[in-house]
């Protein structure tokens, strides 16, 4: 038993040490990463609210106007906006990491064969330059849900608990199909085509009482379920927090991260050499 947890914290402690001692070097390439998307920009980082904005704005039309979709009580809130807004918030900021990480290690091959370069880095300072679009989100959505609904409840503070999984999820995504990525070329092309299946597998432009009841169990397979809800607790004040939701999140987003870990370590021994 004491053999299975240092075989599990042992790299965890190495990975902190590496982002302690190559901090300098991770916040360049997050610097690096902001300029390369918005220098030169007419409106520069705006874009990064824009993008989420339209898409809500397009989803609402969709969905609000033609189709004439109703919040029902449980949704915590009838306007289809703000309650659109929470549930696409948290799907932005995943699937952003996974397309934006696929590709990371390959583009900065030069980084990789010709030094020592800690290569675990690249998805993670993906991932904190991700980050701050999806913090500054976060503060438009507590705006707007100030202006509609006049206060943000005490459940508020599970926010972060959600983010730092979904974060850790993330993270652990990313070094799996950028490693991967090395190896196999079709991997960009069949995340497009997971993220486009499990955006409609996941309840973010309609309710989940609308699924019927036995297919309810198969909806909750799927963690990005729990933390849709977990965001929409937290900003709209919903109901208190699944306990079972969060359980689930939080093993799936650590299996997750472990997993993760140990596959890039095990094939980044190739990478200069296939790179």
């Amino acid at each position: 038993m004491f053999a299975k947890r240092e075989f599990l914290i042992q790299p965890a402690k190495r990975f902190l040490a590496d982002v302690k001692n190559n901090r300098y070097m991770l916040w360049c390439l997050v610097v690096r990463d902001f300029k390369s998307r918005y220098t030169g920009s007419f409106i520069g980082f705006f874009w990064a609210v824009i993008q989420p904005i339209v898409t809500v704005v397009t989803y609402t039309f969709v969905f609000s106007f033609v189709l004439k979709v109703r919040l029902g009580p449980a949704a915590g809130s009838q306007n289809f906006v703000l309650w659109l807004l929470c549930g696409l918030s948290p799907w932005l900021f995943f699937s952003e990491n996974l397309i934006r990480s696929v590709g990371i290690l390959s583009e900065n091959k030069n980084l990789i064969t010709k030094s020592l370069f800690p290569s675990e880095l690249l998805p993670f300072s993906i991932l904190l330059s991700n980050l701050v679009n999806h913090l500054i989100m976060g503060v438009i959505i507590v705006i707007a849900v100030l202006i509609y609904q006049k206060n943000i409840t005490s459940l508020f503070f599970y926010f972060p608990v959600y983010l730092f999984f979904l974060s850790l999820a993330s993270l652990g995504i990313s070094w799996l199909i950028s490693s991967i990525n090395v190896y196999v070329k079709d991997i960009g092309q069949i995340i497009i085509v997971l993220i486009n299946l499990w955006f409609f597998y996941t309840p973010i432009v309609y309710e989940p009482s609308m699924v019927p009841a036995n297919m309810q169990f198969f909806l909750k397979l799927n963690p990005m379920y729990f933390v849709v809800d977990g965001y929409r607790l937290a900003f709209l004040g919903l109901e208190h927090p699944q306990w079972k939701g969060m359980l689930v999140v939080g093993v799936t987003s650590v299996f997750i991260t472990i997993l993760g870990a140990l596959v890039f370590k095990r094939l980044k021994l190739d990478f200069a050499e296939l790179l």
